[in-house]
This record gives structure tokens, sequence and C-alpha cells, in this order.
């Protein structure tokens, strides 16, 4: 059985040993760039090879583009394999995030032809919670060969953002908090606002209290407040540097929804031309 979206503690946890699963901690703290591997080096789910978000999942920030560039595919490629990918294994990803970053690489496999990808459902917490130990020892991995099949049409382009505020077969749907879509505040990005026409769907609307995923009826409820016609349009998702947008674009796969684009650059790339109109929401 091969697994998609999520999977669960109980099943990762019976198959920790299976040579066919391979497992990624993408733990990250945008403020400190030492947070993942400090908290690898400290604990991680045991044969998990840790994945960082800005140096493994992402290129430099270049002039005009935003925070988190997608990776160069060869450079990146050449990492799965020396981490152990190949095209037949199942990849299990997490984080302490609820998904947050974890999103990232899931989006990034399904971008480069790998369907048999899950974002472990509640991360690091549910695992701990529910009993298991943690490891300090190395991951010891055998270099495989992985071979992408890149679907560039998972990728919106800025002109594609661009004209969504005026199609009215397209949504652009933004993860990050409410208060940096209002323009409240954004201890982020140096612009506080969001671009015309997106709609706020910030990534925790996905999660129980738990941190776990809603169920697919929840999801589909919140969802659908946003439109009701989501099957008939085309979907753009973003945030702040394309990283927790793919949180919601796993959330609409989980309700069957699927093929939703991701704006990589998203706000910290929209922000980089003054003439792009910013939009705030002030407070009544």
């Amino acid at each position: 059985m091969s697994y998609k979206t999520i999977i669960s503690e109980t099943v990762l946890k019976n198959n920790i040993n299976n040579k066919d699963f391979i497992i990624f901690d993408t733990r990250c703290d945008i403020k400190d760039r030492g947070y993942g591997i400090d908290s690898y080096t400290e604990g991680h789910i045991e044969n998990s090879i840790f994945v960082d978000v800005d140096n493994d999942l992402a290129s430099e920030k270049q002039q005009g583009t935003g925070r988190h560039p997608l990776p160069d595919i060869d450079t990146f490629c050449e990492k799965l394999s020396h981490w152990g990918m190949n095209n037949n294994k199942q990849v299990v990803i997490y984080d302490d995030a609820g998904g947050a970053f974890a999103g990232r690489l899931w989006w990034m496999m399904k971008w480069l032809g790998h369907d048999d990808v899950a974002v472990l459902d509640g991360g690091l917490n549910s695992w701990v919670k529910n009993g298991n130990k943690l490891t300090t020892s190395p991951t010891i991995f055998e270099k495989s060969y992985f071979q992408p099949n890149v679907n560039n049409n998972l990728i919106a382009s800025i002109k594609d953002v661009e004209e969504a505020q005026y199609a009215m077969n397209t949504i652009l749907i933004d993860a990050r908090s409410k208060e940096r879509y209002d323009g409240i505040s954004d201890p982020v990005d140096p612009i506080a606002g969001h671009v015309p026409g997106a709609i706020s769907h910030p990534l925790g609307t996905n999660l129980d209290r738990t941190g776990n995923f809603k169920t697919k009826e929840e999801l589909k409820h919140n969802f659908y407040k946003i439109s009701n016609e989501l099957k008939e349009k085309d979907i753009i998702s973003m945030c702040g540097s394309g990283i927790t947008a793919c949180h919601n674009i796993l959330a609409l796969e989980l309700i069957g929804i699927k093929n939703v684009k991701l704006y990589v650059g998203s706000w910290s790339e929209w922000i980089t031309d003054p003439n792009r109109t910013v939009v705030t929401i002030k407070p009544n």
C-alpha cells in the first residue's frame, strides 16, 4: 500500500525498518537557521534523514525572487540519490510544526514526479505523544538513484498571479496568518499586506487542537467557505515564500482537489516590484 497525502504514526512505526520507506526530518524555524539540525542532533525518529529547508529545499534568494526559490533540479536530485532515494520508495516527511515545513518537500516530490510521498500526521509531536522514542544515532544510508519526471504545471508564474484577480475561474489562496494578510504587521517581510484578490486561509485552519489534520469533512467545510466551486476552478496557493503554501495544497488534496499550483515566490517575491499593488485591511 502506498501513501500519497498523510500517514499515521502507527503505520510509520510498523514500517520504521522497511527498506522501501525513506524518512525525512524537515524541522525548521524561519528565525533560527540552526534550529532544524540542532533539533535533529538532539533527537530524531529512527532512520530519518535531516533535510534543511533553507539549504536543501531552496536556493539562494536572487534579485526579484522570493526568499525560497526552488533549488536546481539536478543538484537536489543528486542529494536525494545520495540519501538513498529512488523512484520506488515510499517517502515519509515530518516536522514539529503540524506539517508547515514538511509540506514543502511533499510538494517538491510531487513536482519531481514522485507520488508515493506522505506527511506524518501530527508530526514529531504525535510520534512522541504515542510513546515512541527518539534516537541520536546517525542514519546510515546507501546511495541510490532517483530519476525525476518534472511537472512544471504545478507552478504558478508571476503572470498567473497577476491575472488571477481578474480571472473568474481562478482562486488565489494565502496561507499566512491573518495578521500578515491584513497588513497589520509582518515579522518576516519588509512590507505587510496581500496580493489583490487573494483569499486568506491560514494553514492552521487545516489542523485540529492536537496538531493533526482535520477530518476530510471538516477540511471540505472550511475550504468550501471560500468557494463551493473549487473543483471547477484553477487554484493557486501562496504564502510568504512558497513554504507553508504547500500545507494548503496538501489539505486540498486530502479532499480530492489535485493539481493546485504553487506560487513559489509568493509574497516575498510580489513585493520586490514597487509597481505591484499591495492591499491592506484596516481594523474597524
